[in-house]
């Protein structure tokens, strides 16, 4: 099955081609880029045109001064 986005989430042809090509490799895709620009939404409609489990975890990083 090759994702072409969906009804939720309209995807470049060049980030079509690198889902398709971590699909059929079965290896992870790192998404990365500004809050808001569609990663998380990405990650939940692939998992659904997949019928998919998705596992959420959320990480709130924290740094310390030296």
């Amino acid at each position: 099955m090759l994702f072409q986005g969906t009804e939720n989430y309209i995807v470049s042809k060049d980030l079509s081609i690198a889902v398709n090509a971590a699909i059929s490799l079965q290896k992870p895709l790192l998404i990365k880029g500004e809050p808001g620009t569609g990663k998380t939404l990405l990650a939940f409609e692939i998992a659904k045109a997949l019928n998919k489990k998705i596992i959420t975890w959320h990480v709130k990083s924290t740094t310390t001064a030296q």
